[in-house]
């Protein structure tokens, strides 16, 4: 359950950019959509706890105290421990072959996986390099990524046709899914993972039987949109609760 005083105090924090380090309370109260006497008591409790200033020009930034929490922060996140306990959420509710992907040039090493505990699924093994040209996962990294990494995954000659508007569908509804694409009989859905600068570095998938993911479809991508943004949000992305 959100305390909502809580989510509202960090969205003050939300609104500072580099490009907006100082910002008045009129400012503040656009970004926020809010009524100016509950942005006001927000500001002034921040300052007050020494977490924003409030400056001689009547504007707002952020302290060096939210600065001194930001370095104790590793540089390098562990994605993987991160993302284990919705990894394994995500198998208990699905029951299906769930895994975590990093894009790597033009293809995408397994870094985890959760197997599916039925006889019949899909086979994905740490470590083991795909080519994005096939897949739920490829999908998605191509569709969050430059058109540097659409060039270098297929030649101008061999490009679907229907590539592009496949890759903006993805983007649209916030996933892919992929049906006999990689594997005759195996259906996969695969969503993006943002890091703090909105850039799609990881993605999760569930894959299994054809028939037993079609039939689940929307809960799946429900559960999995839902994860990945867990995850998105523990790696600094601004994503709505």
């Amino acid at each position: 359950m959100l305390i909502r005083s809580v989510v509202r105090a960090f969205a003050v924090f939300e609104c500072f950019t580099e490009d907006a380090q100082r910002l008045t309370l009129h400012e503040i109260c656009q970004k926020l959509d809010l009524p100016k006497s509950t942005v006001f008591r927000l500001l002034n409790t921040l300052v007050e706890i020494g977490y924003l200033h409030h400056l001689d020009d009547q504007s707002y930034c952020i302290s060096l105290r939210v600065m001194r929490l930001a370095s104790l922060v590793p540089s390098t996140l562990d994605v993987r421990n991160t993302a284990k306990s919705e990894l394994r959420k995500l198998g208990e509710l699905t029951g299906e072959t769930v895994s975590l992907s990093i894009l790597e040039g033009n293809e995408r090493i397994v870094l985890d996986v959760i197997e599916s505990p039925s006889r019949l699924r899909s086979i994905v093994r740490i470590g083991e390099v795909v080519n994005l040209q096939a897949g739920a996962v490829g999908r998605v990294f191509m569709a969050w990524r430059d058109e540097a990494l659409i060039e270098a995954v297929y030649d101008k000659d061999n490009q679907p046709p229907t590539l592009r508007s496949e890759l903006a569908e993805v983007r649209e509804q916030g996933y892919a899914c992929t049906n006999g694409d990689r594997v005759a009989g195996a259906s996969g859905i695969a969503a993006p993972i943002f890091d703090m600068n909105g850039v799609c570095e990881y993605s999760v998938s569930i894959a299994g039987p054809e028939l037993r993911i079609m039939g689940k479809q929307d809960e799946y991508v429900d559960h999995l949109v839902t994860s990945t943004r867990r995850i998105s949000r523990i790696l600094g992305h601004s994503v709505a609760p």
